[in-house]
């Protein structure tokens, strides 16, 4: 029996336990990599507050300074974006259907965001097909405070996978938004890291607000593509990005 084959029978309480392994990994990983950097600064909690101060400041640089977001009007207005709907069904693999999957993770999403106070406007809520330009149109007339769009990855190397955020170019607010639902979205879902980095989408070039396209796994990857069906995976997922969203507001205090 291939590989391929073997992931397409396993459950999703197997795919579950394979996803929990890979955590486990990633965690001992890291704590070896913690454990060589140790040794190289030689140890030392004086060293450590040194080395932490001076990439601390050198980010602070780069990013050009803090960049929470701000409220417009007291309250914050989040705009949830679902990739792709109706005849537009985006990638597939299987049984795993990225307009349906975009769709999950996002109604999720909006009960979260909801609970935190925020108000969202999702662009849609059902199986529709809406245009680029009727996205951007209606994301801009909602005068919001940020904008996260969902889709999923794909690669035609089907070994690829892992979870990627895109932001707006030139906008330090973006690359902050994308930085922290990121960092959150690995941590909650164990997906692998595959980073952040400028995009170059209409969703994000032509709206008016903070704005960071997510790509929550590769469905192109057999076992990620049952992993984004399963609905405890998509929990997990919604509630990284959430996390992120509220770790990138400004707090009044």
């Amino acid at each position: 029996m291939s590989h391929n084959e073997r992931d397409r029978e396993m459950s999703p309480a197997e795919r579950r336990r394979r996803m929990e392994a890979r955590r486990r990994r990633q965690k001992a990983q890291e704590q070896r990599r913690r454990k060589k950097l140790m040794l190289l600064i030689g140890g030392g909690a004086a060293a450590l507050v040194v080395i932490g101060i001076v990439i601390f400041a050198v980010k602070h640089f780069i990013s050009g300074g803090p960049a929470a977001i701000a409220s417009k009007n007291g309250s914050y207005v989040i705009v949830i974006d679902p990739g792709h709907g109706g005849e537009d069904m985006g990638m597939s693999n299987g049984e795993a259907k990225e307009k349906q999957v975009t769709l999950d993770i996002c109604s999720k999403l909006k009960v979260m965001l909801e609970s935190q106070g925020c108000q969202v406007v999702m662009l849609r809520e059902d199986d529709t097909r809406i245009s680029k330009e009727e996205r951007v149109q209606k994301a801009n007339e909602a005068q919001a405070d940020l904008l996260v769009s969902v889709h999923c990855g794909y690669s035609d190397n089907s070994s690829i996978s892992g979870a990627v955020s895109h932001y707006k170019k030139g906008s330090k607010e973006s690359r902050y938004l994308a930085e922290m639902i990121e960092s959150a979205l690995v941590k909650e879902s164990g997906a692998l890291d595959g980073g952040s980095g400028e995009g170059s989408y209409s969703i994000l070039s032509d709206t008016e607000m903070p704005a960071v396209l997510v790509e929550v796994g590769y469905i192109s990857n057999m076992e990620e593509a049952g992993s984004l069906t399963d609905d405890s995976y998509q929990n997990d997922a919604a509630k990284g990005i959430a996390k992120g969203i509220i770790m990138s507001l400004e707090k009044n205090e």
